[in-house]
């Protein structure tokens, strides 16, 4: 830290560093403005190879006309009953698709010769047109909205394109101006709370800037990292901005924090900057490296989109901890003093600079805690145990209705389907019959087809084609109820049973699509969640056992990260249950929450333990929790807030999922910051003792805490 300490805030050497960031941008900005051009939603990114789902997908792909497609039905609707002249205008519109989409096969249209009578509804007031389209991600929502163009509502038909393609153009059009969206809210809340902080113009957009070229920089990465072939999903792509904006900001407040101590200490800047990146650039080191590594663990994950977060989480974190650690000291550094215009004060030299240990509002309640901590950490372990209890309401949910927070026409049109039809038909189950080395034999589907009727809650079993060599026979299987409801999720397993139960040697079932795509998601998601967190925790516990040199400070620190988590969670559900109405939740947020609330809240751990490390040394563990608590409490709390606002951001969203983890883990950081970092924490040091610090001593330390601030190395450095 020193050699680099040296270099960013050399009287020379700031300006090269400067100009190697602008150099860094000018080269990667604009590949990172193309990162759009390799995103990647399609179902088959989102499930491991060996999902029976995945194989459905990859038959249909590679043994169908048409390959893979996606469904979109164009309903129609008129009060009292459709009319003669709007059977004429449902296959005029029918034509128009057909002459303007690149359908696969032609359209099933009602009211024409040969069409399903399932395609009308009963009291003849509703009917609905089936088209099928290659399934190509980045096209499908501009598909979408060209047929809703042609088949617009008007003459007393209420029109509405639903089904799969519908939703994929809501969600284009939701996610088109997402990231600008998030974008500008994200820079104006940031810039808001720097410029309450500080009060400083200059000092308020530094940090800004500096996370404004670590996004542009890190996008650029995240480009060639899915032109290289990986998955890189739009969830993951909009989430970067509010990590790095989150995460990046709160090392630049760190450093700050600490800059403004020593310019009190040290007369000349470029020497106030060297010893603050020696005293907070380890701290800010290990909290990015937590984060980035914990990320890395999602590698591990088989969901395709928890996946693919890892590695382009890791890379926004690297970059934001890159730039942090070189492009901010050699911007604070060129300012100096005078960035901190209109309070200069502040920053100008005295003869005892000791501002950490002096009494004030932070030192006050750390005196409180400590005077009191068993008391203090058993309130606060009563609490998060009273909040963990809200997750016996816990439930999972992927009904239609509920995929956004907003009404939206993809909705509307299924809402108008459920209302006169099995609302099944929105999103048919796929079953391909297998015959092996030649086609199927006919008793065995006619088998096949009997025994998932019998299964409750099927209302319809019917042919769908056959593949290109003959060898396989699609059915489609309609559910009488929502397709992505709980119980029909349940029903592919018994599905699977049965038809397999049928089948004759040599032939083979496979169910996929539809609510089978969930259900498989769904087995996954757990099992990701089952390995996941452990190996994070085991990763928090190793860099917290190396930066503090202790092995039992670190265990007791992730107990109360977990409890925090347990307790965010159980309050969150309650909140979406019994609070906004929601049915259930995604069962991949559990893994997405704990993920960012363990990586991000650890930071503020080891904010404020680096410091206890730190001024133990010197002055015990008690007093030096204590001054840890006085230096650290305004800027973690400042950090807390600026990055529970970021994630706050996503709640601005109308899509469930992302609405659900923005409030989840903007409560969980201030439910860190104000309580866990405040309180909890140093009740925990003050019950240990000097025992936190086992198997060194309250005075021991690592070398690279003795290169941060060691008494004897800042005493040499001040002597000489």
């Amino acid at each position: 830290m020193r050699a680099l300490a040296r270099i960013v805030a050399g009287r020379r050497t700031k300006w090269v560093v400067v100009v190697a960031w602008i150099v860094a941008a000018a080269v990667l900005a604009p590949l990172g403005a193309k990162l759009g051009d390799v995103t990647d939603n399609r179902t088959e990114t989102f499930l491991p190879p060996e999902a029976e789902s995945t194989e459905v997908l990859r038959l249909e792909e590679q043994r169908f006309p048409g390959g893979e497609t996606v469904g979109g039905l164009v309903v129609y609707r008129r009060e009292g009953g459709l009319t003669a002249a709007d059977r004429g205008r449902i296959a005029r519109d029918a034509q128009r698709l057909d002459r303007a989409l690149p359908l696969v096969g032609r359209p099933v249209v009602p009211f024409t010769k040969g069409s399903p009578r399932a395609l009308v509804s009963p009291r003849g007031d509703v009917a609905y047109t089936v088209i099928s389209l290659p399934d190509d991600n980045e096209r499908l929502g501009e598909w979408g909205a060209d047929a809703r163009e042609i088949a617009r509502t008007g003459g007393g038909v209420d029109v509405y394109v639903t089904g799969a393609l519908g939703f994929n153009a809501d969600f284009t059009e939701v996610f088109e101006s997402l990231d600008t969206k998030v974008l500008s809210v994200t820079v104006v809340l940031v810039l808001v709370l720097l410029g309450l902080i500080y009060r400083s113009p200059l000092i308020a957009l530094i940090p800004l800037v500096v996370v404004g070229f670590a996004y542009s920089i890190a996008q650029g990465f995240v480009y060639l990292y899915g032109q290289a072939g990986n998955t890189v999903s739009e969830n993951g792509a909009s989430i970067l901005v509010v990590l790095m904006f989150g995460v990046g900001t709160d090392y630049c407040l760190l450093l700050v924090s600490r800059y403004r101590e020593e310019l009190r200490r040290f007369p000349d800047k470029h020497d106030a900057m060297g010893r603050a990146m020696r005293r907070a650039g380890p701290a800010i080191l290990a909290s990015g490296l937590t984060v980035a590594l914990t990320m890395l663990v999602l590698l591990l994950a088989d969901v395709g989109s928890t996946h693919s977060l890892g590695p382009v989480s890791a890379i926004g974190v690297g970059v934001a901890l890159a730039a942090g650690l070189t492009l901010l000291p050699a911007l604070l550094t060129i300012a100096g003093r005078r960035g901190f215009w209109p309070r200069r004060r502040i920053v100008e030299p005295v003869a005892d600079a000791t501002g950490a240990e002096r009494v004030g509002l932070w030192r006050r309640l750390g005196e409180r805690v400590l005077r009191r901590p068993s008391g203090a950490l058993a309130v606060t372990v009563a609490a998060f145990a009273l909040a963990a209890l809200g997750l016996l309401a816990y439930r999972e949910d992927y009904s239609i209705g509920s995929a956004f927070k907003e009404q939206t026409e993809s909705v509307s049109g299924f809402e108008v389907m459920q209302g006169a039809f099995p609302p099944g038909a929105l999103a048919p189950t796929t079953v391909l019959v297998d015959g092996g080395p030649g086609p199927p034999d006919p008793a065995a589907v006619a088998g096949v087809q009997q025994a998932l009727r019998t299964v409750s809650g099927v209302a319809a079993v019917t042919p769908a084609g056959r593949s290109a060599d003959g060898r396989i026979v699609r059915l489609s299987v309609v559910f009488r109820d929502d397709p992505f409801a709980s119980a029909s999720l349940e029903r592919v397993e018994r599905m699977r049973a049965r038809a397999r139960g049928v089948t004759p040697r040599g032939h083979r079932v496979l169910v996929g699509d539809g609510s089978a795509v969930q259900a498989d998601f769904n087995a996954v998601a757990a099992r990701d969640l089952r390995i996941i967190v452990p190996l994070a925790l085991l990763v928090i516990f190793a860099i917290l056992a190396v930066l503090l040199q202790a092995l039992v400070a670190p265990v007791a620190l992730i107990a109360s990260v977990v409890l925090s988590f347990l307790g965010t969670l159980g309050l969150s559900i309650v909140c979406f249950r019994f609070v906004l109405g929601d049915a259930g939740v995604d069962n991949s947020l559990p893994t997405y929450a704990f993920i960012f609330l363990t990586a991000l809240g650890i930071d503020y751990t080891i904010f404020l333990m680096s410091r206890v490390r730190e001024e133990a040394r010197r002055l015990g563990t008690r007093e030096g929790t204590l001054v840890a608590i006085a230096a650290t409490g305004p800027v973690i709390t400042s950090a807390g807030i600026i990055l529970a606002g970021t994630f706050a951001v996503l709640m601005t969203l109308p899509i469930t999922f992302v609405f659900d983890l923005g409030f989840m883990v903007a409560a969980g950081i201030l439910l860190d910051t104000f309580v866990v970092r405040t309180i909890m924490v140093p009740a925990i040091i003050e019950l240990l003792g000097d025992r936190a610090w086992w198997p060194s001593s309250a005075t021991g330390g690592a070398r690279a805490l003795h290169e941060a601030g060691a008494p004897e190395a800042d005493q040499a450095e001040e002597a000489a």
